[in-house]
C-alpha cells in the first residue's frame, strides 16, 4: 500500500483514539464537579498544571510566588468605605483574582452583613486569640467562589493594636493565603499598629464625599502617610526633622518648597523623593451629585500632589444613588445585583484600573514572605504629634484655585482619535467639558500628538481639533485639550450636562 493511503487509512483510529482520550477528560471533569475528593488527585496529575486541595478550592504548584497585592480602604465614617471595598472586591473577583477581603474596621465590622452572612467563620477574633493557626482558616466563602472574607465580628474595640510578635504573625499568615488581591477595610477610628502593619506598602485608596470634613480627612490621613515615609526613610537626621516640621508647620508650604531646603546631603533627598514618588495611592469619591462636587475630589488630589509631593489620582467618583445605598441593608452588594448602571460601569472600571496599576509599576508586591526577623520597627511607630486627630487640620490653600476651569461631565460616547499622521484610533469618551476630554482607547497616543477627534455618534459627527496632554501606558487613558474655539465645543458640553451622555 503506498505510503499516502497507508497514512490517510490510519487516521480514523487516532481520530476515535483523540476521542475517546477527550471522553475520558469529561467524564472526569464531571467527576469532580460531584465529588472532587475522590479524584482531585487523578485529575491534577493528568494536567500537571494545578493541584487541587481537599477543601474544593484551587490553588497553583506549591512554588516561590510573589505575595498578593494589597489595597487598603480608608475613609470618614459613613461616607461608605465598607461599601466601595466590598464591591471592589466582588468587581476584581469577576476579573479571575483570588481576592481576600479582610474586615479590619474593628470598631464597627460589617463586611459579613454585607454579604448577607449571618453567621461567618470565627475571623480576626479567632486569629488574636490564637483559636486557630492560620488565616486560611479564617477565610468565609462567599457567593463568588474565588472571594473569601475574613470576618472582624466579635472582636473587641480595644483589639486595635497588636505587638510585634502578632503583627510578624499576622504578615506570615498573610503571604500564606492563596490569594492574589488581599483587600482591607480599614476603620476609620483604627491607628494602632494591626493599621500600620497592613499599611506597609499598600496601595492606599482613601474614599472621600464632596463634604469639607471628608476632604480634611482625606487630606489629613495622606499627610499622616506621608510624615510616616519621611520619618521611614530619614527619621533621627536633621533633614528628616526639617520636612516633618515643614508639614506639621503654621506655615506651610508645597512640598518643592520644603525639598528645596535640604541642601546639606542630596543622597537623603534623594531617597526621600524617591520615596514620595513610589508612594501608591488613590481618591475615590462617593455619593457625588454633580460635576461640581466630582470636581471638588479632583481639586484634592491636585492640592495633595502640590502641598504633599504624592500623587494620588482619583480612581472614580460614584454617583449617589438609592441602589448602591440600599446595599448596606440588603445583604447583597450592588455589582452582584441583576441591574447595570454607571456605578457598576466604575467598579468594574476601577478594578481593572487597580490590576493595570499593579502591571504597570515596578514597586515590589507589598506583602512579601517575611524572615524570621522582627517587623522592622516603623510598624510601631506611634501616630505623629499633629496629624493624629485626622479632621483636626485644616487644608493648607483653598480648593477653590485647585478646581478645573471648566467643570467635566461623565458620558458615555464613541468616537475616533484622528492623528495628523493619518492613523485613526476608536476610543471611548468617558468625560468632556468646554475644554477638553478624557478618552479610553488601545494604547499608543503620546503626549503632544495632534489631532481631530470625531464624536460618530452625535447627529452631525462634531469634528474637534485635540492635543494629547497625558497618556497612561498600558492602561490606555489619555486627556486631551481642545483647539477649537467655536461652538461645536459648547453644543457638546450642554449635551453632557443634560445627561445625554
Amino acid at each position: 500500500m503506498p505510503e499516502r493511503l497507508r497514512t490517510e487509512s490510519t487516521r480514523p483510529a487516532d481520530v476515535i483514539g483523540q476521542r475517546r482520550a477527550r471522553v475520558l477528560l469529561m467524564d472526569d471533569l464531571a467527576d469532580v464537579r460531584f465529588d472532587q475528593s475522590s479524584v482531585a488527585p487523578k485529575r491534577a496529575a493528568r494536567l500537571g498544571r494545578l493541584t487541587v486541595l481537599g477543601a474544593g478550592r484551587w490553588h497553583p504548584p506549591v512554588t516561590e510566588r510573589p505575595g498578593a497585592r494589597f489595597i487598603a480602604v480608608r475613609g470618614r465614617g459613613g461616607v461608605g468605605k465598607s461599601t466601595v471595598a466590598a464591591n471592589l472586591a466582588v468587581a476584581l473577583a469577576g476579573l479571575r483574582s483570588r481576592v481576600v477581603l479582610i474586615d479590619l474596621d474593628l470598631r464597627h465590622p460589617t463586611q459579613h452583613e454585607l454579604f448577607g452572612i449571618a453567621d461567618p467563620v470565627p475571623g480576626l477574633k479567632a486569629l488574636m486569640q490564637a483559636q486557630i493557626d492560620t488565616m486560611e482558616e479564617a477565610l468565609t466563602p462567599t457567593a463568588l467562589r474565588n472571594l473569601h472574607l475574613v470576618s472582624g465580628k466579635g472582636i473587641a474595640a480595644d483589639t486595635g493594636s497588636a505587638d510585634v510578635e502578632q503583627q510578624h504573625r499576622l504578615l506570615r499568615q498573610i503571604w500564606e493565603l492563596d490569594a492574589d488581591v488581599v483587600i482591607a477595610d480599614v476603620g476609620t477610628d483604627a491607628d494602632g499598629d494591626l493599621v500600620d502593619l497592613f499599611e506597609m506598602g499598600a496601595t492606599r485608596l482613601v474614599v472621600s464625599g464632596p463634604d469639607p470634613s471628608s476632604i480634611r480627612r482625606a487630606y489629613n490621613f495622606f499627610k499622616e502617610q506621608v510624615v510616616r515615609e519621611v520619618e521611614h526613610i530619614a527619621g533621627g537626621t536633621v533633614e528628616g526633622g526639617m520636612l516633618v516640621a515643614g508639614l506639621n508647620g503654621n506655615d506651610l508650604k508645597p512640598m518643592n518648597d520644603l525639598l528645596a531646603q535640604i541642601n546639606g546631603r542630596p543622597n537623603i533627598r534623594a531617597a526621600l523623593e524617591q520615596g514620595l514618588r513610589a508612594f501608591a495611592g488613590h481618591l475615590v469619591g462617593n455619593r457625588i451629585r454633580n460635576s461640581t462636587e466630582a470636581d471638588l475630589v479632583h481639586a484634592v488630589s491636585r492640592l495633595i500632589a502640590s502641598y504633599l509631593g504624592i500623587s494620588v489620582p482619583v480612581l472614580g467618583g460614584l454617583e449617589s444613588s438609592l441602589q448602591l445605598s440600599a446595599t448596606r441593608t440588603s445583604g447583597r452588594p450592588l455589582l452582584l445585583g441583576s441591574g447595570i448602571d454607571r456605578n457598576v460601569r466604575l467598579f468594574h472600571a476601577m478594578a481593572e484600573q487597580l490590576l493595570m496599576d499593579s502591571e504597570e509599576t515596578e514597586a515590589p508586591r507589598c506583602v512579601n514572605r517575611p524572615s524570621e526577623a522582627p517587623v522592622p520597627s516603623v510598624c510601631a511607630t506611634p501616630p505623629v504629634a499633629g496629624v493624629s486627630d485626622p479632621d483636626g487640620d485644616s487644608l493648607p490653600a483653598s480648593l477653590g484655585s485647585y478646581m478645573r476651569r471648566h467643570p467635566r461631565h461623565p458620558v458615555d460616547w464613541h468616537a475616533v482619535y484622528c492623528s495628523d499622521s493619518g492613523r485613526e484610533t476608536p476610543v471611548r469618551v468617558f468625560e468632556i467639558s468646554l475644554s477638553g476630554a478624557s478618552i479610553a482607547t488601545l494604547p499608543g497616543l503620546g503626549v503632544g500628538d495632534t489631532g481631530h477627534l470625531v464624536f460618530t455618534q452625535i447627529a452631525g459627527q462634531p469634528r474637534l481639533r485635540a492635543t494629547v496632554m497625558n497618556a497612561r501606558r498600558p492602561l490606555g487613558r489619555a486627556g486631551l485639550q481642545f483647539m477649537d474655539s467655536d461652538e461645536s465645543c459648547a453644543r457638546l458640553e450642554a449635551m453632557a450636562a443634560r445627561g445625554h451622555g
